[in-house]
Parts: structure tokens; C-alpha cells; sequence
């Protein structure tokens, strides 16, 4: 992990085994991005965020103990979606999909693909806009039938773990998501341990 490498944290129950050597690691990125309720994961209480993203935050309002207060109160960049505008982040970003002509990503830099995950839409800007060529994940479980989170990442079920058939929808949205970042010469990996996201590519964390 370096200054070259965004890590992006989304809010999967593995997040609270990391060991501490893990978050050493991450500290050394480039920049640091929790997506969703990772801001709220008492494992990511001593993570120091570049950015926060949520497309819906009025729903993670509702459903993620502390999130709102820490929304409103961090120091990191907020990214929202546009037709979101009541909830205050320095920017909103355009989903976009295979209904707007877009499959995988998004080379419009206010824009960013919407395949099923807000994460999707996180990288795409990302990279876009501050030229980021690696990402690592964390917290990207997706492990089929368990849509849980983090402790105090919220309490609802993840909508990958809903059926079979969305599940499957969702990971397709990754390989489109993977495929095209490759193709722009952007590396994606997953360094989520236990993942149930099988089409990314996976490795684990340097040591």
C-alpha cells in the first residue's frame, strides 16, 4: 500500500477482524474512502477518511446508528449522488448505466456507473477525478445469503444478499466494472478477506 493506491472501505462484518497491522497498511494510501456505513465501523474508528461516500445517506440515516452526526461532522470530501442534493457533500455525482449507452464505467468525470453498488460509483469517479490507477477494497464481503455489516455499521441487510439472482446481478456489475478499469489501465483488487465476490480480482493484504 502507497501514495499511488486508493483504498476503498466499504462495510462488510470482516472489517472488524482486520488485525492492526492491517490498518497500518491502509494508512499509507493515497487516499482512504469509506463507502456507506464504514464510516460509522467501530473498526474504522481510528481511520483517518479522504472521503466518505453514500448515494442514498437519507436511508443510512435511518438505518446506521451515528451516521448522520458523523456525516455532518467529518473533515473528508462527501460524495453523494445527484437528485440528492438534501443531503449536504461537496459533490454529487451522476449514476449513470447501461440505460444512459454506459456498461462498467463511466468516462464522463462528473458521472459514475451504477451497476448495483454504491462502491461502483465511488471508484469510477475516483479514478476519473483524482487519477488514482490502483484501488484496493476492503470490506467488499458479498458473501452469497449474508448481508450483514460491521459492528455499528448498520443493522439492515445488504441489498447483493436479497436473492441468488441479485447477487449474481450485482458481481456482474463488478466483472463490467473490473474489465473496463483494466482496459483504461486501472488495477482493481479485492483484498477483502473470506470474499464472496468472486469476479474481482482477489490477494491479500502486503504484510
Amino acid at each position: 500500500m502507497n501514495s499511488e493506491t486508493a483504498v476503498i472501505i466499504c462495510a462488510g462484518p470482516s472489517l472488524d477482524a482486520l488485525p492492526a497491522r492491517a490498518w497500518e497498511r491502509v494508512a499509507n494510501a493515497g487516499a482512504i474512502v469509506a463507502v456507506n456505513g464504514a464510516i460509522a465501523a467501530e473498526a474504522c474508528a481510528g481511520v483517518r477518511f479522504t472521503y466518505v461516500s453514500a448515494m442514498d445517506a437519507r436511508q443510512l440515516a435511518a438505518s446506521v446508528p451515528r451516521f448522520e452526526a458523523l456525516w455532518s461532522s467529518t473533515r473528508a470530501w462527501r460524495l453523494s449522488m445527484v437528485g440528492a442534493e438534501e443531503t449536504p457533500a461537496e459533490t454529487y455525482i451522476r449514476e449513470v448505466d447501461e440505460r444512459d449507452g454506459v456498461e462498467g464505467w463511466s468516462d464522463d468525470p462528473d458521472a459514475g456507473y451504477a451497476g448495483g453498488s454504491s462502491a461502483m460509483v465511488t471508484v469510477n469517479w475516483l479514478c476519473n477525478q483524482r487519477g488514482f490507477r490502483r484501488v484496493a477494497f476492503l470490506g467488499l464481503d458479498m458473501v452469497p445469503g449474508e448481508g450483514g455489516h460491521a459492528r455499528g455499521a448498520g443493522h439492515h441487510t445488504s441489498g447483493f444478499a436479497m436473492s441468488a439472482e441479485r447477487h449474481a446481478s450485482v458481481s456482474r456489475g463488478w466483472a463490467k466494472v473490473c474489465r473496463e478499469a483494466a482496459r483504461r489501465g486501472i488495477e482493481v483488487v479485492n483484498f477483502t478477506p473470506g470474499t464472496g465476490l468472486r469476479t474481482m480480482p482477489c490477494a491479500e493484504l502486503p504484510r
